[in-house]
């Protein structure tokens, strides 16, 4: 599958689309007095080179399930200007069950696989409840990752390469699990939605010690106390200053390590997907397929 590369000044440019995207959410949040941090690899980004890591391309913040929610109420009723928030609930074929917010003046498909069209975006990530019980915590993490696996595939597009491509591989299941839920592509959508919504929501995020990220890229470490998360300092990232949790060092070897220490040269790349990029203008599904498909032939 072909791949735009972001490198020179292009990313320089990239990078200034992202950070104006969250500069207006960081606005956005201290208008409404909403609780936020910057988050995974912007917060490394944010203690040790003072804004995006040199070699990645995206930003991450998470926000407690409380204030995440009304974020997503302001944002039905806000005017955000040249920004729009994207989500499972109000975008067709969008394929994460957490929300983006987008500049709606710029173009990226991320893959041919699934034919939503995004702005570049920062993505919002939550905090949930969590109970102290490991059992549980597995369970419902397995839980979720299953759920979240089966709203991708009912998401997505399998076209006729990638067809031909799972039948070389032997990915009979997988083919067939494709095409089942592609039936009732919509109600089935809908269908994980409300499991992965039982699940964020199981436990009471006012009444428990313990927090969650949902899906839960770095496993058991997902869950840490919410005395972690309760006072925020701020730091410099790129031209603007972001939240960050108090204990932030904490926090970072909590989930990298030593975080300091920089990867070897060879780690040193963006691991997300790119299939369409225009940073000049929104354009719809049908005139960045058939771009592709000339650029194809």
């Amino acid at each position: 599958m072909h791949q735009v590369e972001i490198k020179g000044e292009m990313s320089k440019r990239w990078n200034r689309i992202i950070t104006d995207v969250l500069r207006f959410y960081i606005g956005l949040c201290k208008k409404h007095n909403l609780c936020y941090f910057i988050a995974y690899g912007s917060a490394i980004g944010a203690a040790r080179h003072h804004g995006i890591i040199p070699w990645d391309d995206d930003i991450d913040v998470v926000m407690p399930r409380p204030d995440y929610e009304r974020f997503l109420e302001i944002c039905k009723t806000e005017d955000l200007g040249d920004y729009e928030l994207m989500t499972p609930y109000n975008t067709p074929h969008y394929s994460l069950p957490f929300a983006k917010l987008c500049n709606k003046n710029t173009t990226l498909l991320e893959s041919n696989d699934f034919r939503c069209i995004l702005g570049l975006y920062i993505d919002i990530f939550v905090y949930d409840g969590m109970v102290d019980n490991k059992a549980v915590s597995d369970e419902l993490r397995r839980q979720y990752v299953k759920y979240w696996n089966r709203f991708t595939v009912a998401s997505s597009y399998f076209s006729w390469e990638r067809i031909k491509e799972e039948l070389r591989r032997g990915r009979y299941k997988e083919l067939a699990h494709y095409f089942l839920l592609s039936l009732n592509r919509e109600g089935n959508r809908r269908k994980f939605l409300k499991k992965m919504h039982d699940i964020t929501h199981a436990y009471d995020y006012e009444k428990t010690d313990l927090i969650v990220k949902y899906p839960p890229g770095y496993g058991e470490r997902e869950v840490i106390p919410k005395a972690w998360v309760e006072e925020s300092v701020e730091l410099p990232f790129e031209d603007t200053h972001v939240a960050i949790q108090k204990d932030y060092e904490k926090v970072l070897n909590h989930y990298f390590g030593d975080y300091k220490q920089l990867p070897p040269e060879e780690e040193r790349h963006t691991t997300h997907l790119k299939a369409y990029v225009n940073m000049d203008r929104r354009e719809t599904i049908e005139e960045v397929m058939r771009k592709i498909k000339n650029n194809k032939d």
